[in-house]
């Protein structure tokens, strides 16, 4: 049964794995995302990836109400109120057998987290490699790809070993000797800035941004080649404000890199909040407007910092 797999050197356990990605790196690439954060940041768009084991999502919208889950289900964590299936999310989200997603033939319910062994993945990676072109390759991604210490660093070992240009996602808030000796086998690193105050970065994500701070300048004033993109996710009436631009970039060109991506927040995630029984603060949050990343783009590059906007991948 999965629930009696663990993740070690060979096994890890991932929620996604999308081909033809070219928002996660140079060229068209796969990304892989696998589970586990260190960080409960308020925008989160993938919340799925919170979780270290495999959990249950319903999907409302396919609910036929046959009621076959309420009869699979071993704790009686689903009842009906009304006309509506509502579920003790406490006990779903501890569940580790998900009888109701395999009595659901609707697929209302779906179980979020799959285990893979390194051979596992590598094989999806090399029947997606002919589609890449030159540029291609794998990304990591998450939660925070690099939580699973001995899956992930196994993982990228053997992606350069059979010569797969690795592109790693990560929010840089990890032991420092683990965080380095895992970007050993990486390429490209795109990692997030949230916020340069830590008071306020603890309020917006749940962890200080002292390590974070630290993992990215020892990379970067390290003997390390990859390419270094920080990336600042502009969530409007969180992170946006000028002043905190400025330390962030001021903080970048300090440090001895160049170049920053800005990325606009999106309200893509709101559906698997709700799917994972979650309310989702930012669901009324609209997008920054065009005019407004524009006029932060300027900014930024008024400190002599190249900038991108959304999902362009320069180089």
């Amino acid at each position: 049964m999965l629930a009696d797999r663990c993740v070690d050197a060979d096994t890890g356990l991932i929620f996604d794995i999308q081909g033809h990605s070219v928002h996660d790196g140079p060229g068209t690439r796969t990304t892989v995302f696998l589970n586990g954060c260190p960080l409960r940041c308020i925008w989160c768009s993938n919340p799925e990836g919170l979780f270290t084991h495999p959990v249950m999502m319903y999907r409302q919208g396919k609910c036929k109400g046959c009621g076959d889950c309420l009869a699979a289900c071993p704790s009686g964590a689903a009842r009906v109120v009304g006309d509506q299936l509502v579920h003790d999310r406490e006990a779903c989200d501890a569940c580790q057998t998900h009888e109701c997603v395999d009595a659901c033939l609707n697929e209302a319910m779906v179980k979020s987290g799959k285990y893979y062994t390194t051979e596992e993945v590598l094989r999806i990676l090399q029947r997606d490699r002919q589609f890449w072109g030159k540029n291609g390759g794998v990304s990591f991604s998450g939660g925070e790809p690099l939580m699973q210490r001995p899956f992930i660093n196994n993982l990228m070992r053997r992606c350069k070993e059979v010569g797969i240009h690795v592109c790693v996602e990560t929010s840089s808030c990890l032991p420092t000797a683990h965080y380095l000796d895992a970007l050993r086998f990486a390429d490209w690193v795109f990692t997030d800035i949230k916020h340069m105050d830590p008071v306020t970065h603890m309020k917006l994500t749940g962890r200080g941004n002292a390590l974070i701070l630290h993992n990215i300048e020892t990379l970067a004033r390290s003997d390390w080649e990859g390419v270094i993109m920080p990336r600042i996710p502009v969530v409007p009436g969180c992170n946006d404000s000028e002043a905190n631009l400025m330390a962030t970039v001021d903080f970048i060109r300090d440090i001895g890199l160049d170049v920053v991506n800005l990325l606009p927040f999106h309200r893509l995630g709101e559906s698997k909040h709700r799917q994972l029984g979650r309310t989702f603060d930012m669901a009324d949050q609209p997008s920054p407007a065009d005019a407004t990343m524009q006029r932060l783009k300027e900014l930024v590059q008024s400190r002599g910092v190249l900038c991108f906007v959304g999902w362009e991948t320069p180089f």
